[in-house]
């Protein structure tokens, strides 16, 4: 029988991801599938060293500064690996620090390094005997915050300036907590409760969702991909957050409703169901191959009204000028609502994109505007936590549209959820007040 190591395999994808830039679940992905002779307990081991070294990576290595004189960034990359993990079985897993450090000072070996073998031994070891007495930043500074909670500075103050001290606490650790996959019932093939028992026979532990209505939130489903019930198309994969975009959008049977950065699809399949696949569906995004993934995923639930369409949503196509009773624009961003799901998201961001992404999204909101019939409704949502991108943009928009208002969303939302902006039109989910992505939603009409 094939011997893989799963440290070995985590620490692989660790440096991918911070020496090569690869993404976190592109990166995983791939490891996963060429060892694919490794047991399910050890691919969801693999899987959570990886993403919890990256949730906490801040922490991490403020600990390995403590005990070694080289710092991080003159560390060989596999050295740097293989201590990152360990230290996260350490200090967040139940693995004993004996196991942890052994397994470590042997990946070290095995890759031909074995005169650092001391060294990464002697940190580990140091590590293991002060682990109850890491010094930290003054509790209460920006700095606490960043080390504590692995957030670069900058969001921790711009969350602060946005949520005070103990409401950027909570986000923070929200965010270093594993989500749960959620799903939406793809109510073209079966009911809810039927759903949830053919989920509970595969294994699954299912809980309801809590601000969509079809919403089931899985534990123990480590393929979900291998499930009976997601090949049948009985459900798709969703956050809660993008299915209220679109409980909040409102699709009615046998309506005109266009998606202008649809991919990869989820939004659009919702819509599709809410419309029970009758009326007309354009689904468009910037990149052909995600086109691919769209039809796809519509083939595998039995969706038939959706036209997938290839193109630039910041180009005004005059064809679809007052064409649609509904249109939904989940602008590109940031993606600071994804830290929970994708921790990598905080180790590449330093803020400079946001001020290139606001004109970006301003023309696509422009754009799905002009494609809005009169009477009809626009949704504007994005999955990030930052005001310039959401509250300032739609601030922006109906100054210079009158022709559009903000439209009370109470409706949709459970009552501890309300917020004074939801009677104006928008909300912000933050993970943890709505289990839920980070996430903003705007819904705007158009006078008829």
């Amino acid at each position: 029988m094939i011997q893989i190591n799963p440290r070995e395999v985590a620490a692989e994808a660790m440096m991918e991801i911070m020496e090569e830039g690869a993404y976190n679940n592109m990166a995983l992905r791939r490891l996963l599938r060429q060892n694919g002779a490794m047991t399910p307990k050890d691919r969801a081991l693999v899987t959570e060293i990886v993403n919890g070294s990256l949730r906490n990576l801040y922490y991490i290595d403020h600990v390995i500064h403590q005990f070694s004189k080289i710092k991080t960034e003159k560390m060989k990359p596999w050295v740097l690996a293989v201590l990152r993990t360990a230290i996260y079985q350490m200090y967040f897993m139940k693995t004993p620090d004996s196991a942890a450090c052994n397994e470590a000072v042997k990946l070290i070996a095995e890759r031909g390094l074995a005169p650092l073998k001391g060294f990464v031994n002697g940190v580990l070891r140091t590590a293991a005997r002060e682990k109850d007495s890491i010094p930290l930043p003054k509790e209460g500074t920006v700095e606490f915050l960043s080390i504590q909670y692995s957030h670069p500075l900058w969001v921790i103050k711009m969350w602060l300036a946005y949520f005070g001290y103990e409401e950027t606490q909570k986000l923070c650790q929200a965010n270093n907590c594993s989500p749960d996959v959620t799903i939406r019932t793809n109510t073209l093939k079966i009911e809810k409760a039927l759903l949830k028992k053919e989920l509970e026979k595969s294994g699954a532990m299912v809980t309801e969702g809590r601000l969509a209505p079809f919403a089931f939130h899985l534990k123990k489903t480590a393929d979900i991909g291998g499930l009976k019930t997601f090949k049948e198309g009985l459900f798709h994969v969703q956050d809660e957050s993008s299915q209220l975009a679109v409980e909040i959008l409102n699709p009615q049977k046998g309506e005109d409703i266009f998606d202008l950065c649809a991919a990869p699809g989820g939004k659009s399949f919702t819509i599709a169901e809410k419309m029970e696949n009758k009326g007309r569906l354009i689904c468009g995004d910037i990149y052909e191959h995600k086109m691919d993934l769209i039809s796809q995923g519509a083939v595998r639930l039995g969706i038939t009204i959706i036209e997938p369409k290839q193109q630039d949503a910041t180009v005004y196509k005059k064809e679809y000028d007052s064409t649609f009773d509904r249109v939904l624009v989940d602008a590109p961003c940031s993606g600071l609502g994804l830290m929970g799901k994708k921790p990598d998201i905080r180790l590449k961001k330093n803020g400079d994109e946001i001020d290139y992404l606001v004109p970006i999204q301003r023309q696509i909101l422009e754009n799905g505007a002009r494609y809005v019939k009169q009477g009809g409704i626009l949704v504007y949502s994005t999955c990030t936590l930052c005001k310039k991108e959401n509250e300032k943009n739609i601030e922006w928009f109906l100054k210079d549209h009158p022709d559009f208002i903000g439209e009370d969303i109470t409706e949709f939302l459970p009552q501890e959820l309300w917020q004074e902006t939801a009677k104006k039109g928008y909300i912000t989910l933050l993970p943890h007040k709505s289990n839920t992505d980070g996430f903003f939603i705007a819904k705007l009409k158009r006078k008829g």
